[in-house]
């Protein structure tokens, strides 16, 4: 996942997730952190993962 704000990219499960455990929802707001600056940011739906690997399969990614 790419941090809207700052660039930085990251793994939404494993380094988004960790900086949201000491929030009381931990996880389950629908919303990913930033590592990097700490923006929050919605969690893509399963579609447009699934668009997104289709469209970087098609351009050999």
């Amino acid at each position: 996942m790419k941090c809207g704000f700052c660039g930085h990219e990251f793994d939404e499960e494993e380094q988004g997730a960790r900086t949201c455990g000491g929030c009381p929802m931990s996880g389950r707001c629908g919303k990913v952190k930033c590592p990097r600056c700490g923006y929050e940011m919605a969690k893509p739906s399963g579609f447009f993962k699934w668009l997104k690997r289709r469209r970087d399969k098609e351009n050999g990614r």
